[in-house]
């Protein structure tokens, strides 16, 4: 009865509608997003293994062209032991499915921090939409995922306790969070630089006596937290050594050469268009608008900007920090009737925000290959197979059926094919796979030269390979030439895929 009279008080107005709008809708986008193999299956594997020993992995493993000795740190354990558990539980269908839950989650806290900055659930919808886009790139299956409720937690709690709305005590979810970060992901990193800067900003804030200022005894409790949340990042099996797996991996010279993430966000692609808008839109509010940053925003700011402008993967973490308070500038620019027009709650509102999400509900992995979506859709994915719904082309699915059936050889393959086999077929070793900084680069280069058809049988002889797993599309300079070439022979070959064999 206590349901159904709260149920009935429920109620919404027009204005709370516009970000749940604009959530409903990235929610839908992202829910039909493909799932790619690069960086989802590998993970899946370790986080297999990890369930099934009780160990983490430390070596190489997969690959037959290193040692299988060769070390590598899996510091993204947890991250990948909780993907499998979550595959046990629901397939994955669950996986899918709990990505879209995160992000729309992750952006309706920034919704929640623009609205706490503004008043205004319209102006709010902004920043949810601008991140929403700017996080198109990072929408993979992959244990970053993990990192971007942690990242707004620290953000929203560190930002309210700046303002003075928010009791010591709250500040001790920090490292018990950070705890569960530095396991799951690498940009547990973050955390600590997003304290520091509160720490730095503040401190010298107070120190200036500015006249909102918070006061020296919430200044020092800052410093204990952040004390205490860089103990809590030894909570790992690396212990202090993480950080320098997270170095490598920002080092790591084949990562930063060769995969576009790491480099710097070029303006094409909706994701790094809107951050350039972002990036304009943002200085000219800050230009015309009366707000004025405090110098931990300045701080914060400054920062993320240099860590978009540095690599295309950071950009998410820009639009995270940045965009509330974007909203905060434009607020004084836009009369207060546009932000807050009036509008009665009532229950037909609310019911609406129900219809708005039935859309997105109706797109999760259970029940999509019964929809009619368009066919130029359904290009990009696989259908009706075992691995599961909404597995994108670039899978190899078809291919490692028929290596289930005709195993064996020293294989070339396709990078992102190397991640599936991976999961599927272990047992057939692979050339290269996306664990970038586990390969030399010389070896990146080799690859990238046969896949282009460069002194590809100098190069496959040098490594005794007598059997390739090609794709399509990305290697067809290579399919071009072996067409020609009497030392292989086409042994396979579906719609997307081909497997080649020596003579």
């Amino acid at each position: 009865m206590k349901t159904v009279a709260y149920l009935k008080r429920l109620r919404l107005g027009i204005n709370h509608l516009w970000p749940l709008v604009v959530l409903a809708g990235l929610g839908f986008y992202t829910s039909l997003v493909p799932l790619p193999p690069n960086d989802f299956w590998w993970h899946l594997k370790i986080g297999e293994l990890i369930s099934t020993t009780g160990s983490i992995p430390t070596t190489n493993i997969f690959a037959w062209t290193l040692p299988v000795t060769q070390p590598f740190t899996y510091g993204a354990w947890l991250g990948e032991y909780l993907f499998y558990q979550l595959y046990l539980l629901g397939g994955v269908e669950l996986l899918l499915c709990t990505r879209t839950v995160l992000l729309v989650l992750t952006l309706a806290l920034v919704g929640y921090e623009a609205r706490r900055r503004t008043g205004s659930w319209r102006l709010a919808a902004l920043p949810v939409l601008l991140v929403g886009l700017m996080s198109l790139n990072n929408l993979i299956v992959r244990p970053q995922i993990w990192s971007w409720l942690p990242f707004m937690t620290f953000y929203l709690l560190l930002s309210v306790y700046a303002d003075g709305g928010l009791r010591d005590r709250w500040l001790w979810l920090l490292p018990l969070v950070m705890t569960f970060w530095v396991n799951a992901h690498g940009a547990f990193v973050l955390g600590p630089v997003l304290l520091g800067i509160f720490l730095v900003g503040e401190g010298a804030r107070t120190f200036l006596r500015h006249a909102d200022a918070l006061p020296w005894r919430q200044v020092r409790w800052l410093a204990v937290i952040f004390a205490a949340t860089l103990l809590a990042t030894a909570v790992n099996p690396q212990f202090t050594g993480i950080y320098g797996y997270v170095w490598q991996m920002m080092t790591d010279a084949p990562s930063q050469g060769l995969v576009v993430e790491w480099q710097s966000p070029a303006p094409h692609g909706i994701a790094n268009l809107v951050f350039f808008a972002s990036v304009l839109l943002l200085f000219l509010a800050l230009v015309y608008s009366r707000f004025r940053p405090t110098l931990t925003q300045a701080l914060l700011l400054a920062a993320f900007l240099w860590l978009a402008w540095s690599g295309q993967r950071y950009v998410i973490w820009f639009g995270l920090v940045t965009m509330p308070l974007l909203a905060q500038a434009l607020c004084s620019l836009i009369p207060a009737r546009y932000l807050n027009a009036p509008s009665p709650q009532n229950q037909l509102n609310l019911l609406l925000a129900v219809l708005l999400w039935l859309p997105v509900v109706l797109v999760q992995p259970w029940w999509v290959e019964d929809l009619p979506l368009p066919e130029s859709y359904w290009d990009l994915v696989w259908r009706d197979v075992d691995a599961g719904p909404l597995l994108d082309t670039l899978t190899p699915w078809g291919a490692v059926e028929y290596l289930r059936a005709h195993p064996g050889g020293q294989l070339f393959n396709e990078m992102g094919y190397g991640s599936y086999l991976i999961w599927a077929l272990p047992a057939q070793k692979i050339f290269v796979d996306p664990r970038v900084e586990l390969y030399p680069l010389e070896q990146w280069q080799n690859y990238l030269r046969i896949s282009r058809g460069v002194r590809y049988n100098e190069l496959l002889a040098q490594y005794g390979v007598d059997r390739l797993l090609l794709d399509r599309g990305e290697q067809s300079e290579l399919i071009l030439s072996l067409a020609d070439d009497s030392l292989w022979e086409l042994e396979h070959e579906d719609e997307y895929a081909q497997i080649w064999k020596k003579n």
